[in-house]
């Protein structure tokens, strides 16, 4: 039972205050005070401690104290909650998809650039699944060498991802292995790819392979996580909903679909093309990827990491992918994310020189 709304008024003015180190009303709206996406999940977390479930998406559409409140209240009181919207539920979407048992296994490996001399490098998806915005950046550091990339399962087909790193991994690197059947490798992995090009190189260490350059860039390392553990996939999915109308601004993410993709494509979490019809399909997917993120327990790898990282997590102690591989190589740029750090031509240059001190 949810406690009285006074009581969570309380609660959360409390919560905030301690998070945004402010002084909190009960009208004071959470983003306007300082609040973003991800301090959400401390919220949720700070609220459960104390004796109150709050859903994620209850806070990213009813920002004040008060509102927030006032839809527990009701949502307990069996009336219509007012952040209720026009979204499917992500079991009704999780049902549209497909067993690997009952559909025929899509492929991951997207090639970018089949043509060229030396060893190919391989480029690993984003936390939204997709791979392809990379094939417009590889020539900034692929020199002549081919390029491919590797998007997650359920991009483009029904077909139900993984919820495990480590199968994700096995089932991308025998894609890779019909590319290029022994190493040494050269793997790329952005943002979430980072973890799994880790794991890919960690079973090829296993299996007696070497891979030569394993870079990651602004990638946290496994163990390490943003998210509340306790969340499953659907509160994930929800989160990621109220992401994204919270991001554009948007009430009802089905009537500003359209906008929304567009929007979604400009900062490459959608390749261009998408179904429409598609875009909570993607969203269950991007839950599924971060649930198997979240829940990777990893074995240290015993070859050398490349990091390319912000410079605003330099100082985090998580961040630190020292305690993940036998050396690592750290470059820190002053960049705001990682799309950016990704079309930033010292950060190409870096990866290029890295890359052909590698000639094979």
């Amino acid at each position: 039972m949810a406690p009285a709304r006074n009581e969570i008024v309380r609660i959360l003015c409390e919560i905030w205050e301690d998070l945004l180190a402010v002084e909190v009303n009960p009208d004071d709206d959470f983003f306007d005070l300082g609040g973003y996406s991800l301090l959400v999940v401390n919220v949720v977390s700070e609220a459960r401690k104390r004796g109150l479930e709050l859903p994620a998406a209850i806070l990213q559409t009813n920002g004040t104290p008060a509102a927030i409140a006032d839809a527990i209240v009701a949502a307990g009181a069996g009336e219509e909650a007012v952040t209720a919207s026009a979204d499917p539920d992500f079991t009704s979407v999780w049902e549209t998809g497909l067993s690997p048992l009952e559909t025929e296994a899509a492929r991951t490996l997207v090639p970018f650039v089949t043509e060229g001399t030396g060893t190919p490098v391989f480029c690993f998806h984003w936390g939204t699944g997709n791979v392809r915005f990379m094939a417009d950046l590889v020539d900034g550091f692929r020199g002549d060498r081919p390029a491919y990339g590797l998007e997650m399962v359920g991009m483009w087909t029904r077909e139900r991802p993984s919820l495990s790193i480590v199968e994700m991994a096995a089932r991308y690197l025998r894609e890779i292995r019909e590319v290029q059947p022994e190493g040494p490798y050269l793997f790329v992995g952005p943002c979430a790819g980072g973890r799994i090009a880790y794991e890919i190189a960690r079973q090829l260490e296993q299996d007696g392979q070497q891979v030569a350059v394993l870079a990651v860039i602004n990638s946290m390392p496994p163990g390490s996580t943003e998210l509340d553990p306790a969340w499953g996939l659907n509160e994930l999915y929800n989160f990621r909903l109220a992401s994204l109308r919270s991001r554009f601004e948007v009430a009802d993410l089905v009537a500003e679909q359209q906008r929304v993709m567009d929007g979604m494509v400009e900062i490459a979490w959608l390749d261009a093309g998408v179904d429409p019809a598609d875009l909570h399909w993607r969203q269950a997917v991007w839950a599924a990827g971060i649930f198997a993120q979240e829940h990777y327990e990893p074995r240290r790898y015993g070859g050398e990491i490349t990091v390319f990282q912000l410079a605003e997590n330099a100082a985090r102690p998580e961040a630190d992918w020292g305690r993940m591989a036998a050396s690592t190589e750290t470059h820190t740029f002053e960049s705001p994310g990682t799309l950016p750090l990704l079309r930033e031509s010292a950060f190409a240059e870096l990866l290029a020189k890295k890359l052909a001190a590698y000639e094979r």
